[in-house]
């Protein structure tokens, strides 16, 4: 989902360093190596332009985080919902008028706003009458290209799977879309601190800058990826631990091998692992969550810029054909189901307990896992990555950092800071009275309190509170909090420290290819459908360079181009490097 702009040879190679992130692997936090965002992003430096992304600072009013990190690549954790919140917002920050906004459907509807006091006691503490035409989510990309067609824009508007949501979106914001940089660049950010508390990743990933100007808010998430992008693989501890041993982790691929073919009980209707390979489902990650295998195997993240300048994809690298051959191993051995080519979801089989391993994400993934694995009795812990050879180096894949993003309309100063209060006051920070009230509701008729003091949602609250979009027009960063999952913030807290120091970046994040978002997409699908016809043995692993060489011919000769020629978004006031 991230968007992805050109770069100079210099640029590339600095936020290539940047991105690695390689240290070694502890339960204990360490300072790391590399920087993690720019939390000066508003000081110009000699010869350039001021940089259009918002000074970072962090919130400092809200509560103690029971798990911190001086970082802000690492997200804060709370046991329990703090007690007395905040007030976050001293003032109302709506002029009383309509504020327009299109956004995708994430979750079922929610209760229409004429049934529903929360949404009308949202609108009162904004002083504004926010309504939110929500979308189902296959509708959505036709009616954003319907809407961009039109005069009439809403005020704000959603965009959900990057810039490959319309043609020239680019040009889009450019001709009828807010300049947000006079509002939000650097220290201007400050008059909307909740905005400001951002990470910077976040607001660079997304592409939010197109020609050193702001016009894009992203919606933050964690670092850790989430299935699309990658995953981890993730054990049913009670059987991982009586027949593998508690705490143990795969010395390397044959070790992994020989764990799941020990696991795979086919009498008892019981596999070793299993993950979809529908190529519709696969997106970054790759049919069967290719790209965790592939990590294991040493390849790059997507892509890597080699020593001569050159950016190659991972699938032209020799450690991404050795994680294709295994793979394919893998499934000759017996140790998927047979039925796994059609498998489009296999999170609720693997927490029923049909396979003892799967690959699946890090957030919202891993509570959805615990949560429907608890109906049947199974929990389940993330394995820490290991390499696939004895002496490699462990590493994972970095989502990039965001979800989506909203962009404003071009509008008068007074209404655009009027529409930046708005989102300032959606991202006030967890534990506040705001967050309380759009996440959970209204007490006593949206939720209850438990004796610890965390939100109990009710059916009805959840309709009210959570389905309504909110936290998709600005939403305060990540926070693991999951009061009914006792443990969970301590337990991602630790798998953090984990997993970032030895997590790799996409160094194309940040910077946009026409050519991938539009055939490359494409030649994607088609490459994808020909590896999973060689891991399921189909066709023979001597095939692979075959559709390397027809995706070059088909897009992935253009597309490295692109990144590497073309003007960088992020910084086109900067010397561009010639070749």
């Amino acid at each position: 989902m991230a968007a992805h702009v050109g770069l100079t040879r210099r640029g590339f190679m600095r936020i290539s360093a940047v991105g690695a992130l390689m240290l070694s692997a502890a339960c204990a936090p360490s300072a790391p190596t590399s920087p993690g965002p720019n939390t000066n992003a508003g000081a110009p430096s000699a010869g350039k332009k001021p940089s259009p992304y918002p000074t970072y600072v962090p919130v400092t009013n809200g509560p103690k985080p029971d798990y911190h990190t001086d970082d802000p690549r690492f997200d804060d954790g709370f046991d329990n919902f703090p007690a007395n919140p905040i007030k976050a917002i001293a003032e109302k920050p709506g002029t009383g008028g309509t504020i327009n906004i299109l956004n995708r459907a994430y979750f079922p509807p929610p209760t229409p706003f004429d049934q529903n006091p929360t949404w009308q006691e949202v609108n009162r503490q904004i002083n504004a009458n926010m309504a939110i035409n929500v979308i189902g989510g296959p509708d959505y990309q036709t009616k954003f290209v319907t809407t961009m067609a039109g005069d009439d824009l809403p005020d704000i508007m959603h965009i959900y799977n990057g810039y490959a949501l319309a043609p020239n979106l680019q040009g889009f914001f450019k001709a009828k879309c807010a300049d947000l940089t006079p509002y939000l660049a650097g220290d201007a950010a400050k008059d909307y601190p909740y905005l400001a508390a951002l990470p910077t990743y976040a607001w660079k990933n997304s592409v939010s800058a197109i020609d050193g100007q702001l016009f894009l808010i992203p919606i933050q998430r964690h670092l850790p990826i989430f299935p699309g992008f990658g995953g981890y693989f993730f054990a049913n501890t009670e059987i991982w631990n009586k027949e593998i041993g508690e705490g143990y982790v795969p010395k390397n691929a044959d070790d992994l091998k020989r764990i799941l073919v020990q696991l795979t009980k086919p009498q008892e209707n019981r596999w070793g692992i299993g993950n979809s390979g529908v190529a519709s489902n696969a997106g970054e990650g790759g049919p069967f969550a290719l790209s965790t295998y592939a990590a294991m195997f040493g390849a790059p993240h997507n892509w890597k810029l080699d020593a001569s300048g050159k950016l190659i994809r991972n699938r032209e690298t020799p450690e991404y054909k050795a994680a294709v051959g295994f793979l394919r191993d893998l499934m000759a051995a017996g140790v998927f189901p047979p039925d796994v080519a059609t498998i489009t979801q296999s999170r609720p089989q693997h927490a029923q307990g049909r396979f003892v391993m799967a690959i699946d994400g890090y957030g919202n993934s891993w509570i959805d896992l615990l949560r429907q694995g608890s109906q049947f009795g199974n929990r389940f812990h993330l394995i820490k990555p290991f390499a696939a050879t004895d002496g490699g180096k462990p590493q994972a894949f970095l989502s990039h950092g965001f979800v989506s993003m909203n962009v404003l309309k071009k509008a008068s100063p007074d209404r655009i800071k009027e529409l930046l209060r708005v989102m300032n006051f959606l991202a006030a920070p967890f534990g506040s009275q705001e967050d309380l009230l759009l996440s959970y509701g209204l007490q006593g008729q949206d939720y209850a309190l438990d004796p610890k003091g965390n939100p109990v949602p009710t059916s009805e609250g959840i309709a009210r509170a959570s389905y309504v979009p909110w936290r998709y027009i600005a939403q305060h960063p990540w926070v693991n909090f999951q009061a009914d999952l006792p443990g969970f913030a301590k337990a991602s807290h630790e798998a953090q420290q984990v997993l970032l120091p030895i997590s790799v970046s996409d160094p194309t994040d940040g910077y946009f290819s026409p050519t991938a978002w539009a055939k490359g997409q494409t030649a994607d699908v088609r490459f994808q459908d020909g590896m999973i016809d060689i891991i399921l043995g189909r066709r023979q692993l001597s095939e692979y360079d075959d559709l390397v060489k027809a995706w070059q011919t088909e897009a992935g000769e253009q597309v490295p181009k692109e990144f590497l020629y073309s003007t960088p978004s992020r910084s086109s006031y900067e010397k561009r490097a010639h070749f």
